[in-house]
């Protein structure tokens, strides 16, 4: 793996590694080289049989059965990642994890039950990429069967968003842990939740887009209230106004939304007021923590030290800022439709361009996925992966979560999940990098295994202590859905067929 090479150079293997012509993608079966020689089995291999043999188009269409029988629950509220068991996808249950190293709170929020955090914790995100793969699908094939299953993604969404209602916060997504009204949640959430009703919107009812509307005012009108601030953790205030990378640009997608739905004024002035705030249509996630370093303002933090980054030589730790790159590709596409005046075509490439430009920092081109943990150098941002480190003792793990607990280069499904969109974003919107994103989309769904529909998994067994190897064996809550969205997207522009 090629990870001490600078920016360029890598982007270049990667383009080789993806030189496949995108366009040629669904003539042919999915049959793309070996696999690495010391890849494991997947525990959805049984599932999925003679998968990598099938076209894109055939791997698209199981995958998205898959997710939406595995997905679904008693409650109407979808599951964010089923347990993937020997005859199929099912809640988790507490026996699962017997015997092994479990957690009862994340981040300060203590569940009723260890399986809230696997049923729940991104049930927002995995219903509203549901609703916008769903409802993508529908616009490009116009099958039936994706507008019901737009709808039931659609009815978990108002179902969660009932919750806040009733609670007295309307406009308020709280993680619906234990299929219930909770007070904890986070930015991203909001993102799809947006990119859900946002798609669904065109195709939906008179009813339902009556319905869409309301609800995007309402979230709005929350988030102005409380000037932008999340209650998340420990109950301690977090104003997604003032993170001002792709966090601003939610919430300024947020209030650009609510203008286009219903033209009050307060709402495109809400919008000018959170951008004010926001460093996003100038610097990634990535530039803002080495402009840090350049300004000997970092200081080591707590995922550094985890990961045995050396801080005092310019290198630091990354664990989730990577695949940011699909909030802000959402965001700024939905801001572009809302307010063009205020932010033109041009800013919309410029900014896609920007965010997608970090898509080969972490990833690994053999395996063709991305590492959570990986050490960066803010001097010419190349990058090392993490040779496992010690487990830290329960009084120490980050977040009070096992899989944060040590670093090693176990696989991270949602990274590949948000790239995978986000190249679609800028395939439609960037001209000049239209070719490199396709590829890179043309080549993933070619690629595509069991293995990169998980959460978590690890490539050669070596990477997860068997403490926490049961985190291997759940769907991820973002993956299908993304790679749903994109292969239809994908013949909605023309790069396939």
């Amino acid at each position: 793996m090629p990870t001490d090479l600078p920016l360029t150079d890598r982007r270049a293997f990667l383009r080789m590694a993806a030189a496949t012509g995108a366009a040629l993608l669904c003539s042919v079966p999915g049959t793309a080289g070996s696999e690495p020689d010391d890849e494991v089995s997947s525990p959805l291999d049984s599932l999925l049989p003679d998968f990598r043999r099938q076209s894109p188009e055939v791997k698209a269409r199981r995958v998205e059965r898959l997710a939406s029988l595995g997905r679904r629950h008693p409650s109407g509220i979808l599951l964010c990642m089923p347990f993937v068991a020997a005859d199929g996808l099912r809640p988790v249950a507490e026996a699962d994890m017997a015997g092994m190293d479990q957690f009862s709170f994340n981040f300060g929020h203590h569940f009723k039950s260890i399986t809230d955090f696997f049923n729940n914790e991104n049930s927002i995100t995995s219903s509203g990429s549901h609703l916008a793969a769903q409802s993508i699908r529908y616009q490009a094939s116009g099958e039936v069967e994706a507008l019901v299953a737009a709808r039931a993604a659609f009815a978990s969404l108002r179902r969660i968003y009932q919750f806040g209602v009733d609670a007295g916060v309307p406009g308020f997504m709280g993680k619906p842990f234990h299929f219930e009204y909770s007070a904890h949640t986070t930015g991203d959430q909001y993102l799809h939740l947006l990119w859900g009703l946002w798609s669904f919107l065109p195709v939906a009812s008179p009813s339902e887009q009556a319905e869409i509307r309301a609800m995007l005012k309402a979230v709005a009108d929350h988030q102005i209230r409380v000037d932008y601030t999340i209650f998340n953790r420990t109950g301690g205030a977090w104003n997604n106004r003032l993170d001002g990378s792709d966090y601003n640009a939610i919430m300024a997608a947020l209030v650009a939304a609510a203008y286009r739905v219903t033209g009050e004024e307060k709402y495109r002035d809400a919008y000018q007021f959170v951008v004010r705030s926001g460093i996003w249509q100038k610097r990634a996630r990535l530039d803002a923590i080495i402009d840090q370093f350049r300004q000997g303002s970092y200081t080591a933090k707590r995922w550094d030290v985890i990961a045995g980054a050396r801080v005092d030589e310019g290198e630091f730790a990354h664990w989730e800022q990577i695949q940011h790159s699909q909030f802000t590709a959402i965001a700024a596409s939905i801001i572009h439709e809302c307010v063009p005046d205020l932010f033109p075509r041009a800013d919309l490439q410029r900014v896609l361009g920007l965010w997608w430009a970090d898509h080969p920092v972490g990833f690994d081109p053999v395996h063709w996925n991305y590492l959570y943990w990986f050490l960066v150098s803010s001097r010419d941002r190349s990058w090392r992966p993490v040779e496992m480190t010690r487990r830290l003792p329960r009084e120490e793990w980050f977040g009070g979560h096992p899989m944060l607990s040590f670093a090693s280069k176990w696989v991270y499904g949602d990274c590949l999940a948000r790239f995978q969109w986000t190249a679609l974003v800028v395939a439609r919107h960037c001209p000049d990098l239209r070719d490199e994103a396709a590829a890179f989309a043309a080549t993933t769904l070619r690629r595509l295994r069991p293995r990169h529909l998980l959460w978590i998994s690890d490539p050669d067994g070596r990477q997860v202590p068997p403490a926490v190897n049961y985190f291997t064996r759940f769907l991820s809550s973002e993956m299908p859905e993304n790679i749903v969205a994109s292969y239809w997207e994908g013949r909605r522009l023309g790069l396939w067929s």
